[in-house]
């Protein structure tokens, strides 16, 4: 993206926020038949801001996206929030090693993003349960993480395509 004032870039990017909230909180009301699995539609959000700003702007969006939503609901610190965040870290963090290769299409990092986002998932409930068993859910949103991060890679791709004509 060209260089705008620095007002511009935050007004920008708090936009982005805005909608990563607003996915983030509608996103548990779409019915998927697969317990525990999500689109992960605010993913989107998070993608067209590291592709157009920069690494540092896509975690304070990820971060926040998910702080902000969990204040909205009232589960700050509650189980949900903890889920969030492992698997925002776990996604956001592959996300950037893997953008630094630039060896990845915005499909590719969403679709590790989302295997990411399921083991960092897994790892709180390990943690918060105590128990290894939780393991067992891993295949499972392996499985999922693919057509869910082709979906929102496909709808990032288009969206990045028609902002930069």
């Amino acid at each position: 993206m060209r260089k705008h004032s620095p007002t511009r870039r935050l007004t920008l990017i708090t936009m982005l926020l805005a909608m990563s909230i607003l996915m983030h909180m509608i996103e548990p009301s779409l019915p998927i038949p697969i317990p525990g699995v999500k689109l992960g539609l605010a993913n989107i959000l998070g993608l067209i801001t590291l592709i157009l700003f920069d690494v540092k702007s896509m975690i304070m969006l990820n971060l926040m996206r998910v702080i902000i939503a969990s204040l909205l609901r009232g589960i700050i610190f509650g189980t949900g929030f903890w889920l969030s965040m492992g698997g925002v870290v776990a996604s956001t963090l592959i996300t950037l090693i893997l953008y630094k290769t630039k060896k990845f299409t915005p499909i590719g990092l969403s679709v590790a993003s989302s295997a990411f986002h399921g083991l960092g998932q897994i790892i709180v409930l390990i943690f918060i349960n105590q128990t290894a068993m939780m393991i067992y859910w891993l295949p499972l949103l392996w499985f999922s993480a693919i057509p869910t991060g082709w979906v929102t890679g496909t709808l990032s791709s288009q969206v990045l395509k028609r902002l930069k004509a």
